[in-house]
């Protein structure tokens, strides 16, 4: 509309011949250089990932920081996918091998997390232990075969041995794929194709995965009655230390916690299994590892990663959260001019933290504790299996079986608030809307002849959707059109001409809004934001086209709300087959936190089970996780009515919704809204 508008302008001083307007004409045409057309939705420039410079938090005072961690903790356990289905299988732990080493009882453990998905390991424990003894649990980063080859800068065998050394249990365990012995699936799975869309839907990630590893494993060894359940560390180093901080996060059985070089605020972790569908949406890790205060915590950092700045940024915020709970002395940091390591002088300053809060009760000791010289069980030893999947009746060994297994863990609805947890987008507050350009409102008051025009958005953020309107006269309702415009200049034609549906709502006095969503216009820009939305990882960072679209929704009717003075309970939306999906999302929220008029809407007969379905039509990942159209029947009671509904799907939509099997064209459509028959 700018562009078009500059073009025009230029036409018209032009023709006013040579003199003054040859110079505007000159001032103009700099107008029009590309950088100045950009669109002027700021949204399609926004994208972030892993290395993402992130605001640090801003702790509240302690009673609302309470508050808050509830609803982080919820957030974090929405992304991995993990849900009362999930946390009641019962892990099954099996000792493949047990053998005696330095003074040690190693025992090789498969521990079953998931039907058919283990976890794999080495206990380390005391020969003669006095009593129950304090358990470690010992991640590892990126590295092949760390957990059983003793690395230079990474030695897992030997922080494993040594804590044992120290008089504590300690668990070594593999992340998924890093060994000849855990290959059940590969580490970067679900990364393309349609399988990656379809886990973002599901909630199915490696991120998940792994949590649930280090959650299970820890209910298995917690069972053993030589371990105190009560005394319980974990530490690991890079991607062991996202686990690391994410297991203390969401569970508060692990009472010390030692990530090792990997706390950041600008690096969130780049490889899949760190990283989940809605996870930096919002938060940051820094916000997650927040959830262990008042726990103990030791951060460590070096010159040569992310953490290069820890001591000077990370671990003052993190400090600052701790003061709140009056708890300083539990949060400390090491850091050394070094590169990216969990070396021996790291390892060390480990044990002595792990020792004063473990087996010390608090009390100061020294700040580091030699590593024992004593040589570390060989890689042979360590191996738990001989092969990539363990020889158990049902274990996982493809993509489809990992699916398969997953899917009847997700078969129960989440409550409202998981839902609303899951659904990327909100109704604005009434402050939020801004008015970018519309006519007078006594000149479109005046005139019911034509579709007005008002480009309008949010002060918090960049959007910029427009609209075309006529509101109602007194008494009547207003009707929300939606569909999926194949470009700005279809949804132009459409506006300029309205059909005779439309044509028959405006005779009757009633109100029209009929908006320009998120990636509706077919600029390049949003078709390039389109192209890169669903690439590697951008669902951890990136709201999807779907969901900005959504958002755009909601802001329409808040902005008619403010504008207007049009109630959403007096709004009825209409929406075809390609938006009916996206439009019940946005409707059910609507209608649970507002209350909103009746939808009457096409589903365009799709399988409201298969992942595929939602992907084209409302892909908003976790949603079918967390329950998919039951999620949503339960979330707001939708009114109206809806075609296009297979069969055996009516059972999943809520009755207040009347559903129908044939479809209908939006012409039926607006017939049908107008009529108000099954409204």
């Amino acid at each position: 509309l700018a562009h078009a508008h500059i073009i025009g302008e230029k036409r018209r001083v032009g023709n006013q011949g040579a003199g003054g307007g040859a110079s505007r004409d000159l001032r103009l045409s700099t107008m029009t250089t590309p950088d100045q057309l950009l669109t002027a939705d700021a949204r399609v420039y926004d994208y972030h990932n892993y290395e993402s410079v992130l605001p640090l938090p801003q702790w509240p005072d302690l009673s609302q920081w309470k508050k808050d961690r509830k609803q982080i903790r919820q957030h974090l356990l929405l992304c991995a996918g993990l849900n009362a289905q999930t946390a009641a299988f019962k892990a099954k732990g099996r000792v493949v091998r047990r053998f005696e080493h330095e003074g040690l009882i190693v025992e090789n453990l498969c521990i079953e997390t998931l039907p058919g998905l283990y976890v794999v390991g080495n206990l380390y424990r005391p020969k003669k232990p006095r009593g129950r003894v304090p358990l470690i649990l010992h991640p590892h980063g990126h590295a092949m075969h760390a957990r059983t080859v003793p690395l230079d800068l990474y030695s897992v065998p030997h922080r494993a041995m040594n804590s044992a050394l120290l008089g504590c249990a300690a668990f070594a365990y593999s992340m998924i794929g890093y060994d000849n012995d855990t290959r059940q699936i590969e580490h970067r799975s679900l990364l393309t194709g349609p399988e990656k869309s379809a886990a973002n839907m599901l909630g199915l990630s490696l991120f998940g995965l792994q949590l649930n590893n280090s959650i299970k494993a820890l209910d298995y060894l917690l069972s053993r009655r030589e371990i105190d359940p009560k005394r319980v560390g974990c530490t690991g180093e890079s991607g062991g230390g996202t686990q690391t901080y994410f297991l203390a996060a969401v569970d508060e059985r692990v009472k010390v916690a030692v990530p090792a070089v990997m706390l950041s605020g600008h690096f969130q972790g780049g490889c899949v299994c760190e990283n989940a569908p809605n996870l930096h949406l919002q938060y940051s890790n820094l916000q997650y590892a927040g959830l262990i205060a008042p726990r103990p915590l030791l951060l460590t950092g070096c010159t040569g990663d992310w953490s290069h700045h820890a001591r000077q940024r990370e671990f003052p915020i993190m400090r600052r959260l701790y003061e709140l709970y009056d708890a300083a002395e539990k949060i400390d940091i090491f850091t050394q001019d070094e590169v990216h390591n969990y070396n021996r002088v790291s390892r060390e300053a480990m044990y002595a933290w792990m020792v004063r809060w473990l087996l010390e009760g608090g009390k100061k000791g020294p700040r580091q504790i030699p590593e024992s010289s004593a040589p570390v069980p060989s890689t042979k030893d360590l191996l738990v299996f001989d092969r990539p999947v363990p020889p158990y009746k049902g274990a996982i060994s493809k993509q489809k079986q990992l699916f398969d297994m997953w899917r009847p863990l997700h078969t129960r609805p989440g409550s409202a608030a998981e839902v609303i947890d899951v659904l990327p987008f909100d109704m604005p507050d009434r402050s939020d809307i801004l008015i970018r350009s519309q006519p007078s409102r006594k000149a479109y008051r005046a005139t019911r002849d034509r579709l007005q025009s008002i480009r309008y958005g949010r002060f918090s953020q960049g959007s910029t959707p427009v609209c075309r309107f006529l509101p109602p006269l007194r008494g009547k309702r207003t009707f929300l059109l939606l569909r999926h415009w194949r470009d700005a200049e279809a949804w132009g034609r459409f506006c300029n001409r309205p059909p005779a549906g439309v044509r028959q709502l405006i005779d009757a006095g009633n109100g029209i809004l009929a908006p320009l969503l998120f990636g509706q216009s077919g600029s390049v820009e949003s078709q390039s934001f389109i192209d890169r939305a669903d690439s590697y990882l951008a669902s951890t960072y990136v709201r999807t086209p779907h969901a900005l679209c959504a958002d755009d929704l909601l802001t329409t009717v808040r902005m008619a709300s403010v504008e207007m003075g049009i109630r959403p309970q007096t709004m009825t939306a209409v929406a075809d087959s390609d938006m009916g999906l996206l439009a019940w999302a946005a409707w059910a929220l609507l209608t649970s936190k507002f209350g909103a008029g009746p939808l009457v809407a096409d589903l365009g007969a799709a399988d409201l089970t298969s992942p595929q379905t939602w992907v084209r039509r409302c892909y908003l990942p976790l949603l079918l996780g967390s329950g998919g159209a039951r999620a949503l029947s339960t979330l707001g009671k939708v009114t109206g009515s809806v075609s296009g509904v297979r069969a055996a799907d009516r059972r999943l939509l809520p009755a207040s919704w009347r559903s129908s099997v044939p479809r209908r064209t939006f012409a039926q459509l607006l017939a049908e809204a107008h009529s108000g028959r099954r409204v």
